[in-house]
């Protein structure tokens, strides 16, 4: 009886210390699945940031290119302003310069009907 209950002792060690081998392999099992996904996880996560980083750096560089464009455009803007009153300036002088010489062609006219006037009653009073 005695070797019975040492065999179902030694029997029960056996199934147990099996069972916790067993138990433990699947542990390990688990542990190493959970890393892995973890492990899955993080290089998602990763990844995600940087497509994220990467699309603001398009909206950014977008938003640069646009300053930039209204920047030039107002820049061309202020010149055409800038060519535009200059012309109107030159246009003005031009006129200035051309009513001023028609004042002085009148003048000269003026001056010399004047003289003809002056001419035409000396010689009548002659």
């Amino acid at each position: 009886m005695s070797r019975l209950c040492a065999s179902l002792f030694v029997a029960l060690c056996l199934v147990c210390g099996t069972s916790f081998a067993i138990a433990d392999d699947a542990m390990k099992g688990e542990m190493d699945k959970m890393k892995s996904d973890m492990k899955a996880d993080k290089e998602s996560m990763k990844a995600d940031m940087k497509a994220k980083k990467e699309e603001m750096k398009g909206k950014m560089k977008e938003q640069r290119e646009k300053m930039k464009a209204k920047r030039q455009e107002m820049k061309d803007k202020a010149k055409t302003r800038k060519d535009d009153a200059n012309a109107r300036a030159e246009a003005v002088k031009t006129q200035g310069q051309d009513m001023k010489a028609t004042g002085q062609q009148m003048g000269s006219e003026m001056k010399a009907a004047g003289q003809e006037m002056k001419e035409s009653a000396g010689a009548m009073g002659r």
